[in-house]
């Protein structure tokens, strides 16, 4: 039996496949604890996992960073990098310090209890408290990162993370990654090393979103297929296979459930769990848009209360907070969705077509990779207009050719077995843990000397 810690931003999105993850793991015999915010509690205890809080200066705000830029009107490209220069600071820099202490006291706690300490560490890429662990000299657990967002490592092969560009040819992005990392975000890269050296760590040898690197591995939650080629992929990442949530044995079902086995298509709406603040930015669109259309729309609120959706209903639309994936996806024709990763990669497990329309956090590269892969549309805005959004709906239903690659996505996450995948990683560290900090030094001077090469390119 291992003890493993698991450490979770405080997005449900996050959470939510942490969270399946340990209860896997206590079901195969091994000590599992978990540190999240205190919102998810009970969803922690309700899996059987020991619950560890993180203070509140350890909890990003549960909705995009506010970005004032309406006076006067900016050029979209320097919207999307103020939104990206706000969005790291909030999600990656301002809970570092105090995620950093909660994990150095559980571990603590845990040796002061008696109790074995971590033979490893799991903590999805929003934690970044972990860096001043992987930074230091001393002894330590493995650290594996659980990534549940697009791969933002960067490659000279894609373009920098958060532009939603995809791959052109034999472009070499090299340069591309430098101005971006070097220019545009160098205040940020030196924000976060500010806040490292107060807590007595040196710098980061990368840039702040290439931090996975330094772990000693990289789960993926997705499969090859939905990312872009890369030549110069680490060896430490491992493609598992997206982790979805255990479906409720019983779950409460609304009353217009029966009308999903009628004819007409039915066309899914969503924002999501996270970005879900003005459902008029995604939701609003799509059912003024579909009003006309013989479909049936089901839009789910993630959470919201119903009266939040913007009205007037039109009479082909049924609302709930909360749907049953699994039952319900194999009655969808088409998803429209903001590009939430989890999302997206459900109803790719079941081989349904996407329209996607975000431009928070990762959802612009979620809804490149959807484009890439011809399994649905990129609308390339996050608050589309009606008419947009139903053009896009008719593609999808008139042309094959889009269920036909999200069915091949089908296929490849269906060979996918992600939780043994995940156990097997874990206990390999584990048993090989002795000596591990000394070989990862090493490998920090690598990709420190590696990044410096790549700037003088």
């Amino acid at each position: 039996m291992n003890h493993y810690l698991l450490a979770a931003s405080a997005v449900p999105g996050h959470v939510l496949p942490m969270v399946r993850i340990g209860q896997d793991l206590v079901q195969r015999g091994h000590q599992v604890s978990m540190l999240t915010g205190a919102r998810f509690a009970g969803l922690v205890q309700a899996a059987g996992l020991p619950f560890l809080p993180l203070p509140p200066g350890g909890v990003a705000d549960g909705q995009p960073a506010a970005v004032a830029l309406d006076r006067p009107p900016v050029p979209r490209i320097v919207r999307k990098w103020q939104r990206g220069r706000a969005e790291m600071r909030s999600l990656f820099i301002t809970p570092m310090t105090a995620q950093s202490r909660a994990l150095t006291a559980a571990c603590a706690d845990a040796a002061a209890s008696g109790a074995a300490s971590p033979d490893a560490i799991l903590v999805d890429v929003g934690f970044t408290g972990a860096l001043p662990l992987l930074l230091a000299t001393g002894p330590r657990p493995p650290v594996v990162v659980c990534n549940m967002t697009p791969l933002m490592l960067s490659s000279a092969d894609t373009a920098p993370f958060g532009m939603g560009r995809p791959p052109a040819g034999n472009v070499d992005y090299t340069r591309m990654s430098w101005v971006v990392h070097h220019v545009l975000f160098r205040g940020t890269q030196a924000h976060a090393n500010r806040v490292l050296s107060q807590s007595g760590s040196g710098p980061i040898p990368v840039f702040l979103s290439d931090w996975p690197r330094l772990a000693d591995r990289v789960l993926q939650l997705s499969v090859p297929a939905l990312e872009y080629p890369r030549t110069d992929l680490p060896g430490s990442v491992v493609f598992t296979g997206p982790v979805v949530p255990v479906p409720p044995a019983a779950p409460a079902l609304p009353e217009w459930w029966p009308e999903l086995a009628s004819a007409r298509p039915v066309v899914h709406v969503t924002q999501g769990t996270w970005d879900n603040a003005d459902l008029g930015r995604l939701i609003g669109p799509a059912i003024r848009g579909l009003a006309g259309d013989d479909v049936l729309v089901v839009v789910s609120t993630g959470g919201r209360p119903a009266s939040a959706v913007p009205g007037p209903v039109p009479g082909n639309v049924r609302i709930a907070e909360f749907l049953p994936y699994d039952l319900f996806l194999p009655s969808v024709d088409v998803m429209i969705t903001n590009g939430g990763y989890s999302g997206v990669q459900h109803a790719l497990a079941h081989g349904v077509p996407l329209v996607v329309a975000g431009d928070t956090a990762d959802k612009a590269e979620v809804a490149a990779r959807v484009a890439y892969n011809r399994c649905g549309i990129d609308l390339h805005s996050g608050t589309p207009d009606s008419g947009t959004v139903r053009t896009a709906v008719r593609a999808l239903l008139t042309d094959s050719g889009y269920r036909r690659q999200a069915d091949r996505l089908r296929r490849d996450i269906a060979a996918t077995t992600p939780l043994d995948t995940i156990a097997d990683v874990l206990a390999a560290l584990a048993r090989t843990s002795a000596g591990l900090v000394s070989e990862h030094a090493g490998e920090r001077d690598e990709v420190q000397a590696a990044t410096r090469a790549a700037g003088t390119r």
